[in-house]
């Protein structure tokens, strides 16, 4: 497992994790307006996106910064994203029958048909939780409000002890169930834990990543000199480790897809659309094999 593996402790510089925190809820906020615009599959995706990341900031961030504010935000963008997700899987699962079931038309209608029902009444409330969201003041770092050097200092450390605590958890959890979902096919609940872990680790190396221009390079080089040193080290493990699970993720995302797909044929089908099925299933097992032949040549 060793390209899901990086030193740690990894020293998070405070003022880059506030940038890239700063930067994730701006995100939000732009992508609400294009989202209430016009919620089609593309700012779906993108709201989704933001909002994880928005997430991943949130939660690794110390207690001293999760203001009301904040708290309320994120709670607010979690409910949207939640619905959005439920949403994007009625996409899904149609274009699956659609494309890939091989079902006469009268019957790939009648489920859309349903479908489309199920997702316009999700939509409805998506939107109205998005407006809600929008109309919440766009929450202020401040950077903490630590403008004293000892607090700094103190919320510097605070900062790499939470960050890595739960970098550490999720990268735990991959590492134990990887090895289940490639030895057995039928784990589908671990295979979506892995999947989901993937993602929010992802994220949450990318928030110790520096892409902002270095204007102030000098400032305050000697008492962070040691925090910039370790994090040229580990930048390259860390975007090499961003690189596999960006690539786990999009495999089991696949796998997932097909997933809920079987998991609503057998819901609402008891025995009319078996040979959709089994069509759907065949391809599923095909990608499971991409996904164990991939695992076993570079991370096993």
């Amino acid at each position: 497992m060793s390209k899901l593996t990086y030193d740690i402790p990894y020293l998070i510089n405070l003022d880059t994790f506030f940038h890239n925190y700063d930067r994730n809820i701006q995100k939000v906020d732009k992508r609400l307006d294009e989202y209430v615009k016009d919620p089609n599959e593309e700012n779906i995706h993108d709201i989704r996106t933001a909002i994880r990341r928005l997430d991943a900031s949130y939660q690794s961030s110390p207690k001293q910064i999760q203001k009301k504010k904040i708290k309320e935000y994120v709670a607010k963008s979690r409910h949207l994203f939640k619905l959005n997700s439920e949403i994007r899987d009625f996409d899904i699962i149609i274009e699956k029958l659609y494309n890939e079931g091989q079902i006469p038309e009268q019957q790939f209608e009648q489920f859309n048909k349903s479908l489309k029902k199920n997702k316009h009444r999700k939509l409805l409330k998506a939107l109205s939780i998005a407006i809600d969201l929008k109309k919440l003041n766009v929450p202020n770092l401040n950077n903490g409000d630590s403008n004293n050097r000892n607090d700094h200092d103190k919320l510097q450390k605070k900062l790499v002890t939470r960050y890595n605590r739960i970098i550490v958890n999720f990268a735990s959890n991959i590492e134990m169930n990887l090895p289940i979902i490639v030895n057995n096919s039928e784990k589908i609940e671990e295979l979506h834990e892995v999947r989901k872990d993937s993602k929010k680790l992802r994220y949450l190396l990318e928030l110790g990543l520096d892409n902002k221009d270095k204007k102030n390079e000098n400032e305050n080089i000697d008492k962070n000199k040691e925090i910039k040193e370790n994090n040229h080290i580990n930048s390259h493990n860390v975007s090499g480790s961003i690189k596999t699970l960006e690539k786990i993720q999009d495999m089991l995302g696949n796998i997932h897809d097909y997933d809920i797909t079987i998991a609503y044929l057998k819901q609402n089908d008891k025995h009319m659309h078996t040979v959709a099925e089994k069509n759907i299933s065949m391809i599923r097992e095909n990608r499971y094999k991409q996904f164990v032949q991939y695992c076993k040549s570079d991370l096993l």
